[in-house]
């Protein structure tokens, strides 16, 4: 009876990691489809496949009492374990250390099978964690941080599970306690638990990334990548800049590329599609790294800025406009030359952001009046 319940549960447990696996593979290569990098979903998908070929052998080997084969086991796990290190650095981009990766994996997947005893076997394979792992930690840990996505954190989880398996397997070894059942108990049990952790570590990093993605593509503008009048009230909303006390320093400063329809007529909408983009880096560039700066829509962009004084928030401007009137845009064979005016305003007490822009037109409308290629100020 006792044999009975162990085959059921055996058989459970492998048929829930096949259904782990098969989940996370569809649900990443969806994913894989709509945007992300497809090169680091593959290798997750291999990692997958590759492990589950691994588990699927144990899981043969037990049905049929056949006597474990570990040479085989642990050259798998070598490579799936290099397949996970590709697939998380070059998650967000290509990894300069890719071919370093692979060499090093495959000469220790060919060395693993000129071993005989379980103890060298035991010894190759923490030797290879030990090496691998902390790096993989640190990244996923890192990630996790800077990007607060929580689902790097269940990797980096994961992987430290792994690397306390591994320790514990090194504690066995020095013990002299190694025995087959021990380590196929810990190796089975430990890894099984990780795979499954993996898995739902990179659905969550997917899915959050997911939820960013359609987040900034609502809150931002696909031509210039600055944010839209939508993301910028977003932004101030979040960071509470139209509440606090500290905003009398806080100027706003409506900005419109003088002749923009001319530049569209002559140089068709490719040509003003370029001013656009080229214009919004200008700002981005030459703006301070707290500044915002949003498309207002068209030819029209506002910058939001804190500044010591009004002279200072004038100062600034009258920089912006010099750069833009002195910068030449390359378009095809043609130089396009370009100027802005800028209407100048600052933050007042009960403001709310649409009497802020509105202060900040009536300035902009001055200095177009008499004469663009100026600032104006209404406070």
């Amino acid at each position: 009876m006792t044999g009975s319940i162990e085959n059921y549960f055996y058989h459970g447990f492998y048929i829930f990691l096949m259904i782990t696996v098969i989940t996370c593979s569809v649900i990443a290569t969806k994913l894989m489809t709509s945007g992300f990098n497809s090169r680091s979903i593959s290798l997750f998908n291999l990692y997958f496949y590759l492990g589950m070929a691994g588990f699927s052998w144990l899981w043969i080997q037990n049905i049929f009492e056949l006597t474990p084969d570990f040479r085989s086991g642990v050259a798998m796990y070598v490579l799936s374990i290099m397949l996970l290190q590709l697939a998380i650095f070059n998650y967000d981009e290509k990894s300069r250390f890719n071919l370093q990766v692979i060499a090093f994996s495959l000469v220790c997947a060919v060395f693993i099978f000129f071993m005989k005893t379980i103890n060298q076997l035991a010894i190759a394979q923490l030797s290879y964690t030990f090496i691998t792992l902390p790096v993989l930690i640190y990244v996923s840990f890192k990630r996790a941080i800077l990007k607060s996505n929580i689902g790097n954190g269940v990797l980096a989880t994961a992987l430290c599970i792994l690397l306390i398996i591994a320790i514990s397997q090194l504690a066995i070894v020095v013990s002299g306690n190694l025995t087959v059942a021990v380590l196929y108990s810990l190796t089975v049990v430990g890894h099984a638990t990780v795979f499954v952790m993996i898995g739902l570590g990179l659905i969550t990093t997917l899915l959050i990334d997911e939820k960013k993605r359609y987040l900034d593509l609502s809150l931002k503008d696909p031509l210039t990548n600055l944010y839209n009048r939508r993301g910028l009230q977003f932004i101030l909303e979040q960071q509470r800049l139209l509440t606090s006390k500290h905003n009398s320093k806080l100027y706003a400063s409506v900005v419109d590329i003088d002749y923009f329809k001319r530049i569209n007529d002559s140089y068709g909408h490719e040509g003003g599609d370029l001013v656009l983009e080229v214009f919004s880096e200008l700002l981005n560039h030459h703006l301070a790294k707290q500044d915002l700066c949003c498309r207002l829509g068209g030819e029209e962009f506002l910058i939001l800025s804190f500044e010591p004084s009004e002279n200072a928030a004038q100062q600034k401007l009258e920089t912006l406009r010099t750069i833009v009137e002195t910068s030449e845009i390359v378009f095809h064979e043609n130089n396009i030359t370009l100027t802005a005016s800028f209407g100048l305003t600052r933050w007042q007490q009960d403001d709310t952001f649409d009497n802020l822009i509105n202060r900040a037109d009536k300035a902009l409308y001055s200095a177009k009046n008499k004469g663009r290629n100026r600032v104006e100020i209404n406070l």
